[in-house]
């Protein structure tokens, strides 16, 4: 089962201003530097939550491989080289659903107690450097 996750207005808004934004704002630099914690803390949560809709973890990693390719020097000779490239492998791995239940529980608990840090700092940002 996969359930929503609500936050407040203020965060959201924060959320969307350094997503769309390729060149930070000192405000929305100020917004992301405060609110990381938080922001890890939610990143953090969807993982549990999707770990306990799943039924199962993921293992990531990152497996390098060589690629055989042609590369030319300045002057235009050409000689065989690698070029090292990457692959992600995920796989299943059996977990303790009330484990993560749990976890996901104190998390929660967790942002509770961050989310009106988060706010309070995005305030501040927002009055400190105003757009």
């Amino acid at each position: 089962m996969i359930r929503s996750v609500r936050i407040s207005p203020a965060v959201a808004t924060a959320f969307l201003l350094m997503i769309l934004s390729g060149c930070a704002t000192p405000q929305q630099q100020c917004i992301a530097r405060e609110t990381s914690d938080y922001r890890a803390l939610q990143a953090q949560i969807a993982e549990v939550e999707a770990t306990i809709a799943r039924g199962y973890a993921l293992h990531r990693q990152t497996i390098p491989y060589s690629e055989a390719r042609f590369c030319k020097t300045s002057s235009g000779a050409v000689y065989p080289c690698n070029r090292t490239r990457f692959h992600r492998l995920e796989t299943p791995v059996t977990v303790d659903i009330s484990a993560q239940r749990k976890q996901l529980k104190a998390l929660k608990s967790k942002r509770a107690k961050l989310s009106p840090r988060a706010e309070a700092a995005i305030a501040a940002c927002r009055h400190a450097h105003r757009e």
